[in-house]
Formats: C-alpha cells, sequence, structure tokens
C-alpha cells in the first residue's frame, strides 16, 4: 500500500492513556487520528455534520478541501479511512476499547 498511513493509535498514548502532548506535531498527528477513529466508530452510517473530519493534506502546499470517509473492516477490525478529494489514505489498528470507540455508544443514534 502505497502512500498509507499504517497507525497503531496506542503509539499516541502517554503512560496515563491519553494522547501524547508533545511534541506538537505528534499531538496534532494524535488528535487528528483519534477524530477519524470517533467518526468512523460512531454507531450510525449517518452521523451528524460535528463528526466530519477534513482531510489535513497540502497537496502542493494548498490545503485540501476534502472530508475523511472512514470504515471498520470486519476482517481486521481496523479502521480503513480516505479523503475523497486528494486520496489521502490509512488504516488505524488498536482503537477498540480506546475513549473515541464509539462503536458500542448506542445512545448517540436517534
Amino acid at each position: 500500500m502505497i502512500d498509507t498511513w499504517i497507525t497503531d493509535l496506542t503509539h499516541f498514548f502517554d503512560d496515563a492513556g491519553d494522547l501524547v502532548s508533545e511534541p506538537a506535531q505528534a499531538k496534532a498527528l494524535a488528535e487528528y487520528f483519534a477524530t477519524i477513529v470517533f467518526m468512523a466508530s460512531y454507531p450510525d452510517h449517518e452521523y451528524p455534520p460535528e463528526y466530519i473530519v477534513k482531510c489535513r493534506r497540502r497537496p502542493n502546499r494548498n490545503p485540501c478541501l476534502g472530508e475523511i470517509v472512514g470504515i471498520i473492516n470486519p476482517e481486521t477490525d481496523d479502521i480503513m479511512w480516505m479523503c475523497q478529494k486528494c486520496n489521502d489514505k490509512g488504516i488505524i489498528s488498536n482503537w477498540r476499547g480506546s475513549m473515541w470507540d464509539l462503536s458500542d455508544s448506542e445512545q448517540l443514534v436517534h
């Protein structure tokens, strides 16, 4: 998989199990992946607008205006995500049970 982010979410946790707070670049990347987990694990395919994740890439130094889509792969339990505009993509593993895992949050679905 060329140009694919392969991410183990636990690599972005500190000793207390929270997202790393420094260096700043690692914190920003950790927050980005956590929001993707939040969005992709929402228990309904129709998630609210506040769960939309904007792409962070800057092709040719211009911000990508795309949105991230993500699904849970039923075979591997990994989150597979992609920007529909620039094709930035990745796989996030070890996200289950994290504070960003909404997959068991039935009360969120209306």
